[in-house]
């Protein structure tokens, strides 16, 4: 997904954005659950269960309006299994 949603041109680009997103959850990561998880106890947990949550709901509906609005075409994912099995 991380480039499938890319013009062809432009899949370096859209890469490399998507590198600077992971690095940032890297950095910012392991602070932020320090924070949330040992100063604020278990309402804190509560939090980063519903950030996963959230987010977890929101890729789906980030993945199909990026789909409609660049005219990309639906990823079709095959089983490597199939490939072995023939």
């Amino acid at each position: 997904m991380s480039f499938a949603l890319a013009p062809e041109h432009a899949t370096g680009q859209y890469l490399g954005v998507f590198g600077l997103g992971a690095g940032l959850a890297e950095a910012l990561g392991p602070g932020l659950l320090i924070v949330l998880c040992i100063t604020w106890g278990r309402p804190g947990w509560y939090v980063v269960g519903a950030l996963f949550a959230l987010t977890g709901l929101a890729a789906p509906l980030a993945v199909r309006w990026a789909q409609r609005h660049q005219g990309a075409h639906p990823m079709h994912i095959e089983s490597p299994l199939k490939e072995l099995a023939a």
